[in-house]
């Protein structure tokens, strides 16, 4: 397999842009003053002399350059090759320019194009075309340190099956920074770009100056140096052949635009929860969380269980614990405003043993498959298909909203212990089985329904049917129970909301720590248990004020699905205000297109300790944002270690933002200026904490940079604007109920505050309080859940 940095390519997969530096030959053949167009396989290559300018059409992308020019660098300055005269040949065109005199080579061959010329100075210019499905990214580079992209060891360690893992590759360059975007980037310090329609991956080379237009979103202004041999890659199939997704599908986000809020019950109940415990933190999730964001409240296990453990799903309710049944409990999460979600097995049913053994996989002992203590279905028996719609039918009617599906896979190709004979039908396509299985039950529920799959550490065939994967370990209730959410969200970012979205662990814990005596007399027993399987010696529950923060904000700033499991009515105030500032989730988008690895091992802190354990975690986390609060990077700097560091951000490194401009910095969740600066910031960052920081360009003007209402600075923003004529700087804001809302305005030397006032959507007049420190002006109002339109005068000094 050929390789370079930024890059992977296939031979089979592939079809690569090669810019090279060669003499040209005219061969003989006239030049001519119209069009030329060629063709070589996919590639389809015009030149027209005329207008001086070349394009480039690749298959199925279309067209990939236009406007292309041909250009020697002067002085530090580009100059166009003029006076074209221009020949084809079979699979090639020549091109000569008198001014300056050159030649040049459009060759296509096989995979290859060269655009070769007679001049190291050479530059080729060009548009090409990135709309909103052509995406920037950061591609996996194998020229970077080799990870494995893992699943867990369930299906391994419950059956003797194989893990499920392909390789991956760090950056290079940069491996400490994951970047992520919110809108449409604008390209600097990236030179690749994937088209999402069709799971195609296009490299420029690294050298390539690649930036968004401001007078059409839709296209990239593209600078190419020519300086031996330029490639400019593609790579078809780039998620399936590179990355290893078995199945690529874009995600279709018209029902889902962003991540859900999912509360669920396992980490905190597990198996011991009862009706009691759902409804009481379900009233608190309608009291305290609903106003910020859409929330599912979801039973996660505990409902159903017969004597020996086994499942039966809409059967056997235990009536000791949820009296009132499942149909009552939805309607009560309903009633609160919120939606209903629900855990289950569809792999399995115990209900049919005794009347339908023949409905069953068996394993090559005689004895029954069991899949999460359950009977598993033989899925190739049709009347397999008749029971799951029935079931989700039921369950549908119950009033369910959210389904987790555990378990979740083709149980005859992935289990070794199944007797692949006792099938009802041995010769199936078990995965295309499998595949239709999950469509039945998506066509039985409707597209309404959002569906999360834990796939036991198989492959994720369920691509293009569910809407969310849980590819990771189960979490537990401390700092370190909380390490394979971040596992999680760093092994399997590159596919949220591009493909599915991420689901990275059932709940965050952010109740205060707890010591485990305290913790035997507040939680079921089978928490503490679970926790002393997991590490040795057991550190005690809960999490610091900073772990919190760190959680609260990779959730947030990854665009994940936000998962909370926390004893809700526990949360003190401050851990609340964390959840508000952070809700409700975005439609953030991943920017690098590769896993950074895991190792998904449950026992981890049994053997080491955070401190000398070693996973691969991103300490800057960029996210770019390009939206009507502005253009700025919102920046989250993690300390991982259990020591104070200074950390020192190069902004023109690790952001690529231009090192010879002036930067202000907002600190959120210190809500204050970290600082107006050039070229790099030095941020202190105490242990297991994350700083995050607003940067901006410093504007010749008054300019908003942040707000308390979200980490993101963006949502609650409707509009912001600079009147120049009138030194005025005015927005929209969306308010929560009476909650307090701050807007952060950099003042910069020069000018002072004349007039400050707002007013409610309603027309009622809005009390503001101003606030100023240094450079930083605050405005905070309340606008009783209304639109709150907001002004702000200036003077001269």
């Amino acid at each position: 397999m050929a390789q370079r940095a930024g890059g992977v390519v296939n031979a089979r997969n592939k079809v690569s842009i090669v810019v090279l530096l060669v003499a040209t030959a005219w061969s003989g053949r006239p030049a001519s003053a119209n069009p030329v167009r060629i063709t070589s396989g996919e590639w389809t290559i015009s030149a027209d002399p005329s207008t001086e300018t070349f394009s480039v059409e690749a298959g199925k992308l279309g067209t990939l350059l236009q406007s292309g020019r041909l250009c020697v660098r002067e002085g530090g300055e580009l100059k166009a090759a003029t006076g074209w005269n221009v020949r084809s040949g079979e699979g090639l065109i020549e091109i000569q320019t008198s001014n300056p005199r050159m030649g040049w080579k459009l060759a296509a061959s096989g995979d290859v194009l060269h655009i070769s010329s007679t001049d190291y100075g050479s530059v080729v210019t060009a548009d090409a075309p990135s709309t909103v499905d052509r995406i920037f990214a950061r591609l996996m580079d194998r020229d970077g340190a080799p990870v494995t992209w893992s699943g867990t060891g369930e299906v391994h360690g419950g059956y003797g099956g194989s893990y499920t893992r392909n390789p991956s590759f760090l950056p290079k360059k940069n491996a400490d920074v994951m970047y992520v975007r919110l809108g449409r980037l604008e390209g600097a310090g990236f030179h690749s770009l994937f088209d999402r329609n069709s799971d195609t991956a296009i490299d420029f080379p690294e050298d390539a100056v690649l930036h968004r237009m401001e007078t059409n979103q839709d296209l990239v202004q593209a600078t190419i140096p020519v300086q031996g041999n330029a490639l400019i890659r593609i790579q078809k199939n780039y998620y399936t052949s590179a990355l290893g997704v078995p199945y690529y599908s874009k995600y279709d986000d018209r029902r889902f635009a962003t991540a859900p809020i999912v509360w669920s019950s396992w980490t905190s109940y597990y198996e011991a929860v009862r009706e009691q415990d759902i409804t009481t933190n379900a009233d608190w999730l309608g009291t305290h969380l609903k106003p910020y964001g859409s929330i599912y409240v979801e039973l996660d296990d505990g409902y159903d269980r017969g004597p020996k453990g086994e499942h039966y799903w809409i059967e056997n309710w235990d009536k000791s614990k949820f009296p009132h049944g499942a149909e009552w409990l939805t309607k009560y999460i309903h009633d609160r405003g919120m939606k209903a979600g629900v855990w289950l097995v569809p792999n399995s049913y115990a209900g049919a043993v005794k009347d339908h053994p023949e409905r069953y996989v068996y394993d090559k002992k005689g004895d029954v498959l069991e899949d999460y203590s359950t009977p598993a279905l033989d899925q190739t028996n049709p009347a397999n298909a008749q029971f799951l719609k029935h079931e989700f039918d039921v369950l549908d009617g119950w009033g369910f909203d959210y389904y987790k599906f555990d378990g979740e896979h083709a149980i005859p190709k992935y289990v070794p212990t199944a007797d692949l004979s006792k099938l009802h039908d041995p010769k199936a396509d078990f995965l295309e089985g499998y595949r239709q299985r999950v469509k039945l039950i998506r066509d039985t529920i409707g597209p309404d329904r959002f569906i999360e799959s834990c796939p036991a550490g198989t492959p994720l065939n369920s691509i293009g049917l569910v809407d969310s994967y849980f590819n990771g370990d189960d979490l537990y209730n401390n700092w370190q129970g909380m390490y394979p959410l971040f596992s999680s969200i760093n092994s399997n970012l590159f596919l949220n909301h591009l493909l599915v979205y991420v689901m990275p662990g059932e709940g965050i814990e952010l109740g205060e720590p707890m010591t485990v005596e305290e913790a035997k007399t507040k939680r079921p027993p089978i928490v503490v248990e679970t926790e002393k399987s997991r590490e040795d010696p057991m550190t005690g529950f809960g999490v610091t004020d900073a772990e919190a923060r760190t959680l609260v904000s990779y959730v947030a700033m990854t665009g994940v699905v936000y998962p909370l499991a926390s004893v809700m009515p526990e949360l003190p105030e401050s851990r609340v205000r964390l959840l508000k500032a952070t809700m409700p989730t975005l439609p953030v988008m991943p920017v690098d297109l590769f896993s950074r690895g895991n190792d998904n091992n449950w026992d981890t802190f049994r053997h080491q300790r955070p401190d000398f354990y070693i996973h691969d975690y991103p300490e800057i986390l960029d996210l770019k944002v390009n939206a009507i609060a502005g253009r700025y990077d919102l920046v989250g700097i993690t300390n991982w270690r259990s020591a104070t560091v200074t950390r020192k951000l190069d902004i023109a490194e690790k952001l690529s933002l231009d090192p010879k401009a002036r930067y202000v910095a907002f600190d959120f969740w210190n809500q204050s200026l970290a600082g107006v600066f050039e070229k790099e910031l030095k941020v202190e960052v105490a242990p297991h904490d994350t700083r995050v920081l607003a940067i901006h360009r410093v504007q010749s003007h008054p300019q908003l940079i942040g707000n308390s209402r979200h980490i993101s600075g963006l949502f609650s923003v409707l509009s912001n604007s600079w009147d120049a004529s009138n030194l005025a700087l005015a927005g929209k804001a969306q308010t929560v109920g009476e909650d307090t809302y701050t807007a952060w305005i950099y003042c910069p030397k020069g000018f002072s505050v004349s007039q400050v006032q707002a007013r409610s959507a309603s027309g009622k007049e809005t009390k503001v309080q101003y606030s100023s420190k240094g450079e930083l002006i605050g405005l905070s109002f309340s606008g009783a859940g209304e639109i709150v339109d907001w002004s702000v005068k200036f003077a001269r000094d």
